[in-house]
């Protein structure tokens, strides 16, 4: 269960990330260089650590021979 909520902590912090970006891009009369250049940035950090938590979710989502399913 411990392991369920890391992971649903790990992904909505990337939703908050993404979803601050709009807000910030729909905040704005008009979009210029500056804020595509932040916006990528911003994606690249989201887009990092979103393959971060699928290869921790890879590692924790196999199962060792030694476990019993009924065990977790």
């Amino acid at each position: 269960m411990v392991e369920a909520e890391l992971l649903i902590g790990r992904l909505r912090r990337q939703v908050r990330d993404l979803q601050s970006l709009l807000n910030y891009l729909e905040s704005r009369e008009m979009v210029g260089r500056e804020d595509y250049s932040y916006s990528r940035a911003k994606l690249r950090e989201v887009i990092r650590r979103l393959r971060d938590v699928e290869r921790w979710s890879s590692v924790r989502g196999g199962s060792s021979p030694l476990e019993a399913e009924w065990l977790n």
